[in-house]
């Protein structure tokens, strides 16, 4: 079977050749958390240390070497934390990585006599979006004291991280070259993710049901479902902008892959993101093809034997048979976990309507939930990650969260129509796919405050904003040649 980093390289000849070796390094990363290895403390430290300072030296001439790390490691960095033994704060590999990086990015900058950062139109609400979260952070240690912040400044900083990666994509990354190398790494992880899910199923799958649904590297099976959907459509981009391309075929291996990965979580939320980024990539291929789509879909859910057997049976369990016409309330027709879903999404909007402008505070929502709950429900998750800003950070803060995925919407189908390399357009196209489904997957669950899952995301909304940027340079580089032979053809035809 052709592996998916040759399937991914033959479909993208012009990439950096050092996405092998990165590409070896996700891999391995894979196994280690297959096979559960544990070094010894001084061989990781000496061993790592070494790495890190070759990696430092390198990363001075080339900061995309450490980046191109950085990216092989990020969906790993919860199993493999990279502390090398000492615990210490904020000493971790992610973190000594993303330094690396900038300080690559600042002495290339220097020597260059170029500015450090990149203006984008998307710049200033992330900014604002990051901003929020922390003055909600600080607000409500002036209300709760010094003790709330001891406890949730740490889980800010995970949930800001990823969007500094945002920054950090869009700095480094300077040309094509290094943009397409980025993707393709992301998506030979995302593959070997989907290996190691499906691997993992086949030690578990005939334990109870619970034990069986799949959490890998995110250790939650929703999570997990979620990561597959925002970034398999990768693969279906480059297979509809290629169909002619028989090369361009295998990557639906992988693709099928990380399908067979959502199997396995059991994850309804997840399998409703992927139905909605299925419909959204071929939205913005063929309108003809979303038609037969539809159709296709209308089909199956009107006779649930064509579905896969593992999804008709989770879907089925979500209404639970009762012997009443009509029921009082809906959740008394709902299995468990649904029915707890439902009461705590009431009890949000109404913490959202007590709350309306500030929020109860980042990361005060489980403490608060069993109050609008009349105490039916303990401290628990919102379950929904657009209630859950709204009611932790509140609705200003909701409003610029969505004003960055429409912007970011608006710029990924910009790019789409607009630029020439067919490469760049299959990124695109599978951007906006997982963007379709990332929008439905988080109305089932928070999945953006999870480091593993969420960082790509906010990789990719960099890249696409650098891609913007170099295309209408390219756009604007070129209008004075296509207005010089324009003239001199008009000259042409009157002599």
């Amino acid at each position: 079977m052709t592996s998916p980093a040759l399937a991914i390289k033959r479909a993208l000849p012009v990439i950096d050749k050092r996405v092998w070796p990165m590409s070896m390094a996700i891999g391995f990363f894979g196994f280690l958390i297959m096979k559960e290895v544990s070094l010894p403390s001084s061989v990781v430290m000496a061993f790592g240390g070494l790495g890190l300072l070759g990696l430092l030296m390198t990363g001075l001439q080339s900061p995309e070497i450490p980046l191109y790390v950085l990216v092989a490691y990020l969906p790993f960095s919860r199993l493999l934390v990279g502390d090398f033994g000492t615990e210490a704060y904020a000493f971790n590999m992610t973190n000594i990585l993303t330094l690396w990086v900038l300080l690559g990015h600042a002495m290339r900058q220097g020597s260059r006599g170029e500015p450090l950062f990149q203006g984008s139109a998307l710049n200033k609400v992330v900014w604002l979006f990051a901003l929020m979260g922390a003055v909600s952070l600080l607000r409500s240690a002036w209300i709760f004291g010094s003790w709330y912040v001891s406890e949730f400044v740490t889980p800010l900083k995970r949930w800001l991280t990823p969007v500094f990666f945002y920054f950090l994509a869009l700095w480094v990354v300077r040309d094509k070259r290094t943009l397409k190398t980025v993707v393709v790494l992301i998506m030979v992880a995302v593959a070997v993710v989907a290996l190691m899910a499906i691997r993992d199923y086949e030690y578990v799958k005939y334990s109870n049901f619970e034990k069986s649904r799949v959490g890998g590297i995110a250790e939650h099976s929703n999570t997990l479902g979620a990561f597959f959907v925002y970034y398999m459509f990768l693969f279906l981009g480059f297979f509809f902008t290629f169909p002619k391309k028989p090369k361009a075929w295998l990557l639906l291996i992988p693709f099928l892959m990380c399908f067979r990965g959502i199997m396995v979580t059991f994850s309804r939320g997840a399998y409703l993101a992927f139905a909605t980024g299925g419909l959204t990539a071929c939205w913005f291929k063929n309108k003809l093809l979303f038609v037969i789509t539809v159709a296709l879909g209308a089909l199956m859910i009107a006779n649930p034997i064509f579905l896969p057997a593992g999804i008709r049976y989770r879907m089925g369990q979500t209404v639970q048979p009762t012997s009443a016409f009509i029921e009082a309330d809906v959740t008394e027709s709902l299995e468990a976990s649904s029915a707890t879903r439902i009461r705590i999404w009431r009890g949000a909007v109404q913490m959202i309507r007590e709350n309306p402008v500030w929020g109860v505070g980042y990361g005060a929502f489980p403490g608060y939930i069993p109050r609008y709950t009349q105490g039916a429900i303990g401290h628990m998750d919102a379950h929904n990650s657009y209630l859950l800003i709204a009611a932790e950070m509140g609705i200003p803060t909701l409003l610029v969260f969505l004003l960055i995925l429409a912007m970011v919407v608006h710029y990924t189908y910009w790019l789409y129509r607009r630029t020439e390399d067919r490469a760049i357009k299959a990124i695109a196209l599978g951007f906006l796919a997982g963007l379709g489904g990332l929008s439905v997957a988080n109305m089932f669950g928070s999945r953006m405050d999870s480091q593993q899952v969420s960082s790509y995301f906010w990789i990719l909304a960099g890249l696409i904003m650098r891609a913007v940027i170099m295309e209408r340079q390219a756009q604007g580089t070129n209008q004075p040649r296509k207005l010089e032979t324009r003239n001199w053809k008009l000259e042409r035809a009157k002599a």
